[in-house]
């Protein structure tokens, strides 16, 4: 009677502690669907993520990943690796010393590193220290067995640097799928009194306010603007009260909720009518804004100020779920978005339409991307 072969998949997570819905379930489906799977995680010596990219304890993790995936690749030789893109440009590492062992990796790559990096020092006028950074993307990307990107501008930035890869777009997912279960009660833009905004999450370097600026502004000439911030860091809240005071916006800083399903009972509460993503025009390709799933699932219309090629380009695009501008928008479309804002059809409209990209985008989890993914780690047998 044969024994059943042992498939050792190798998984560097660097923050293998955190309650990451994603990796887990993305693990817990390959488990079934991959027979003898055994999964070893490769991770920081700090489970936990903390902000701050240049502490001495993440670079202390950095170092720590970068050292253990070198150690385990060279004297463990799994079947096969997932590497997230975290800490910066471990990928690029990973698919190298994956090599001794032939290997197949796969590539999760959640930001683009070290693109990130070239497009930091071209900022400040380094274009020659940006391009060894391209050329080594350009050579080691070729390498990966498949690629997981997560919206249509990450896959062209790709394909850019490794054309004949297999990349499989996924997008991210909630921990459950609750299109059309937690919808708000209430009619997003139906009521009296002021506009109540929300951004929920952080509000990083990819942020870009200055559309912001400009669209509560013109709001503001027609109806008063109430702004919610939930869930944000402390440099996050700086900015807002900033922005906000300028423009004499009232802004209310909310707790990070503990729960994804206990969005819907703070919307409820503060009557929220709609969500807003944000995102620079030089990120597009390098993140993936996923802030929109935190307002589609419970029904609210989305105000995307942002390029082209992301996911919620596509909930306001093709779902007509909410309201786009972009850094080229001009007076016309800045009033055009305004006034839909304050338009109880038009809101109506976008609500319903976004209830139907959570429904598209329910469709996406830990089981349909294992299932897409499970042949190419599996040549790790062959």
């Amino acid at each position: 009677m044969s024994r059943e072969r042992r498939f050792c998949l190798s998984v560097v997570f660097e923050f293998a502690g955190e309650p990451d819905h994603m990796m887990h379930s993305l693990l817990e489906n390959l488990r079934s669907m991959v027979p003898g799977l055994r999964v070893t995680l490769i991770s920081g010596v700090f489970k936990k993520y903390r902000p701050g990219g240049l502490r001495p304890g993440r670079l202390l993790n950095l170092a720590c990943v970068y050292l253990k995936v070198a150690a385990h690749l060279l004297f463990r030789r799994p079947d096969a690796v997932i590497v997230q893109s975290a800490p910066p440009g471990i990928q690029l590492w990973t698919v190298a010393w994956a090599a001794f062992g032939k290997a197949p990796v796969c590539c999760w790559l959640m930001d683009y590193h070290p693109e990130f990096e070239a497009r930091a020092l071209e900022r400040l006028g380094h274009k020659g220290l940006a391009r060894p950074l391209r050329a080594l993307d350009a050579l080691l990307m070729p390498r990966f067995a498949a690629i997981i990107t997560l919206d249509p501008a990450m896959t062209a930035l790709v394909r850019s640097r490794a054309k004949d890869a297999f990349v499989l777009e996924h997008p991210t997912w909630v921990a459950d799928s609750t299109a059309g279960v937690w919808r708000v009660s209430y009619s997003p833009g139906g009521g009296v009194g002021p506009l109540r905004l929300a951004y929920s999450g952080n509000l990083g370097k990819a942020h870009d306010l200055r559309l912001l600026r400009q669209l509560l502004e013109a709001v503001g000439r027609r109806r008063t603007v109430r702004l919610f911030a939930i869930g944000g860091s402390k440099e996050g809240e700086v900015r807002f009260r900033e922005l906000c005071s300028d423009i004499g916006v009232a802004i209310e800083f909310i707790p990070r909720v503990p729960q994804f399903s206990d969005l819907r009972g703070l919307y409820e509460r503060l009557r929220i009518d709609a969500g807003i993503v944000l995102l620079s025009e030089e990120s597009a390709g390098l993140v993936s804004p996923s802030k929109f799933a935190g307002y589609i699932n419970f029904g609210l219309p989305v105000v995307y100020l942002g390029p082209p090629g992301t996911n919620v380009a596509t909930v306001c695009r093709r779902f007509q779920g909410g309201f786009w501008l972009r850094a080229d928008s001009g007076a016309v479309e800045m009033d055009a978005v305004a006034a839909g804002l304050l338009d109880e059809r038009q809101m109506a409209a976008a609500a319903a339409g976004a209830h139907s990209a959570a429904k598209h985008f329910a469709g996406f989890s830990g089981r349909s991307l294992a299932g897409a993914l499970a042949p190419h780690l599996a040549e790790g047998l062959a």
